[in-house]
């Protein structure tokens, strides 16, 4: 399909409106268990009982959703498990009362050759004090649209998002689909690539992804780690927080912002949530439980560093205890404003 045609795909508007109405207002975390390194991790060692009690400190919080991610390596390399296991979350989510956004990482795929000759897609090599410092992407290549490769792996980013989409496309317990995680400036067409798989299955779920879909998506999104009122840009969209608000307020459409919390930057729930509650956002902050991926640590974290005193993401510590127990209550009262 040419970008135009996928565009002509869109819901409406009004169809989005009254689908994310449905939902409620979401107040929801990016989800990596706290033992993982990575989200890849969580799906072939899925530890139940842990992610369970995890689940219960995020209801406690006040969440009501989740953003979890996917990618094909995962597909190529652990298919059935990979499945298994995320029924298993989907099921224990939704008994608990949380809405699910299934977020897709569709340029993280294993090197030409190499599927199923693979026990595991990445390599574990903890790194300490290092922001998602546990591992490598030694088996996998970082897609980018226009090269050798992505014209190698398209059928194969393409027929992941089709298989995905197709298992889950009536399925209550996933609420949005989210088909590429930060879509950059190069990363145009694999972007039409996923949004013309998905289009081809049609979900009774609303499709989204940020920045360079702003324009397929049937309910906007977008990520913002900047402070607001600061001026500074974030340098994978090179726009201020105002500016990445006020462009999706442009679209008429619903609004989620997918990623935010980034403390040393100056980005708080404490200032960024009023926002959201005025221009009726619905969010999803990164990070539940500090763990083994460090999401604690800053963006660029000398190795080996003690750990900052004011955390860069996640709300808990690995027993359950907050971070910041003021940022509790701003969680759980948090409301759109009439």
């Amino acid at each position: 399909m040419t970008r135009q045609q996928l565009k002509d795909l869109r819901w409406s508007p009004e169809r989005a409106a009254e689908y994310v109405r449905e939902l409620g207002v979401i107040r929801g975390c990016n989800y990596v268990p706290a033992y993982c390194y990575s989200y890849i991790e969580m799906w072939q060692n899925y530890q139940e009982k842990t992610i369970e009690r995890e689940l219960q400190y995020a209801k406690k919080l006040g969440l009501n959703s989740f953003r979890i991610f996917m990618a094909p390596c995962q597909w190529q390399t652990r298919k059935e498990e990979t499945y298994r296991n995320l029924d298993k979350f989907l099921t224990m989510a939704s008994s608990m009362g949380f809405s699910i956004m299934m977020t897709l990482q569709p340029n993280r795929c294993v090197l030409p050759g190499t599927e199923g000759k693979l026990e595991n897609p990445f390599i574990i090599h903890f790194r300490p004090g290092v922001h998602d410092g546990g591992w490598t992407y030694e088996n996998m290549c970082d897609l980018h649209g226009g090269t050798p490769l992505w014209n190698e792996l398209r059928d194969t980013v393409y027929d992941f998002t089709y298989d995905i989409v197709s298992r889950y496309k009536d399925d209550s317990r996933i609420a949005i689909w989210d088909l590429y995680n930060e879509a950059a400036a190069d990363a145009g067409e694999i972007v039409e690539c996923v949004f013309e798989a998905a289009r081809n299955v049609n979900p009774r779920q609303p499709l989204t992804a940020c920045w360079q879909a702003w324009d397929l998506s049937d309910v906007g999104s977008f990520h913002c780690y900047m402070k607001p009122g600061s001026g500074n840009v974030y340098d994978l969209n090179g726009l201020t927080f105002e500016q990445e608000v006020s462009r999706m307020v442009e679209l008429g459409r619903p609004i989620l912002c997918t990623e935010f919390l980034a403390r040393t930057f100056g980005n708080e729930l404490a200032n960024v949530l009023p926002i959201y509650a005025e221009k009726h956002i619905g969010w999803y902050l990164w990070g539940l439980c500090a763990g083994a991926a460090q999401y604690q640590y800053p963006w660029g974290w000398p190795e080996g560093s003690p750990e900052p005193k004011r955390w860069f993401h996640c709300l808990l510590y690995p027993d359950g205890t907050p971070f910041d127990d003021s940022e509790v209550p701003l969680i759980q009262n948090f409301q759109y404003l009439d």
